[in-house]
């Protein structure tokens, strides 16, 4: 119980902030920790495994929501340039996050990783508007690379900075039994996210197509609006961007909810762009329908 307390406290504190500086404070929660809690090896298993998990099941969502949206939108043999992007960025983190280590200072990290979800946040916007467009071949016409681009940021915006963590949680374990436990949580991260690309995937292509293109592309619009706001959290943090505080507004990094004026003057400025782009083919899409019922 005691284990799990402070794991839970760490998270708390922490939120999405560098994870070499979150791990320093879970070191120092664990040491302060010492004699209420005994040593053991679960949290480390837990937290490899939690934040992996987490991170990789914002991009799983990314990924299935791109694959079924283009489906719909006759786009049935891009499946594998999402896959590619996913795979290229995948790569590209391992190589960043060696770049973290011994060549990247930690306001570099958070500037690089701040352009990342922005460029993210932009690449959605944009691939949803073009998968939702009234014309069909406007949709056909979405360039490969377009949704290739889109599956590489979802992935790269925190793959690089969790290995990174990964490995500081690593070299600060002790050898044996803590390191033990942290491979199998990468492990059970691994196989719990395939199992969930999977099961979604499937679940997917139960649902009648109409809803699942709708609800997949507010799901598209909604996960850019949270990469929005913790690109310019990121930003912020690395001194890039000023951070005006907002009064009784939470902080709920995990969706993106900052209490910042930057943060959340951005998400509305997406979110109005959306509803300008959207309302009008919504309106012309409802038209069509009431034509059609009125000429049968």
């Amino acid at each position: 119980m005691a284990a799990s307390f402070y794991l839970v406290s760490f998270a708390a504190h922490c939120g999405r902030a560098p994870k070499l500086r979150c791990f320093q404070r879970f070191r120092g929660l664990e040491e302060a920790s010492a004699n209420a809690m005994s040593q053991s090896a679960i949290p480390y298993l837990l937290y490899s495994l939690g934040i992996l998990f987490r991170e990789g099941t914002e991009a799983i969502l990314v990924i299935v929501a791109l694959t079924a949206a283009t489906r719909q939108a006759a786009r049935h043999g891009h499946r594998r340039d999402i896959f590619a992007g996913a795979a290229a960025a995948i790569v590209a983190s391992i190589l960043l996050a060696i770049a973290a280590n011994y060549l990247i200072s930690d306001d570099a990290s958070d500037t690089l990783e701040g352009v990342f979800q922005l460029l993210a946040a932009a690449t959605l916007f944009y691939v949803v508007s073009r998968l939702t467009a009234n014309s069909r071949s406007e949709r056909i016409g979405l360039p490969a690379l377009a949704l290739g681009m889109t599956a590489f940021l979802a992935v790269v915006r925190r793959g690089a900075d969790t290995i990174v963590f990964l490995q500081a949680l690593s070299a600060g374990a002790a050898a044996g039994a803590e390191r033990y436990a942290i491979a199998v949580g990468i492990a059970a991260a691994a196989v719990a996210l395939a199992a969930l690309f999977v099961i979604i995937d499937w679940s997917a292509r139960k649902i009648p197509s109409a809803m699942l293109f709708k609800t997949t592309s507010v799901m598209l619009y909604a996960m850019g609006l949270i990469f929005i706001g913790q690109g310019v959290a990121s930003l912020q943090e690395a001194d890039w961007v000023a951070a005006t505080f907002v009064d009784y507004v939470p902080a709920l990094p995990a969706i993106g909810i900052f209490p910042t004026v930057q943060t959340l003057g951005a998400q509305a400025i997406l979110l109005l762009a959306a509803t300008a782009l959207l309302a009008p083919r919504y309106a012309a899409a409802r038209a069509a329908e009431r034509a059609a019922i009125a000429a049968d």
